[in-house]
């Protein structure tokens, strides 16, 4: 999720790149962290497990690489 902030800050803030000194980008990426702080709403997972296993098992199951491979217990 990290990641996904980092990108919002370079998309919405850094990109753009008016920044008359450091301590302006300085001042500018604690204005943004401070903003999205203030807003912020907890963020809402949608993996499905499940269903990933599923899909996984039906692609890996159907060609097998090696004979017997799903016969043998893990």
């Amino acid at each position: 999720m990290i990641e996904q902030w980092f990108s919002a800050l370079t998309r919405r803030l850094l990109r753009r790149g008016g920044f008359a000194s450091r301590d302006d980008l300085e001042t500018q990426i604690t204005a943004y962290t401070v903003r999205c702080n203030r807003t912020a709403r907890p963020y809402r997972w949608r993996y499905d497990a499940d269903a990933e296993h599923a899909r996984y098992l039906e692609r890996h199951t159907q060609y097998p690489c090696h004979p017997g491979a799903f016969d043998r217990a893990a």
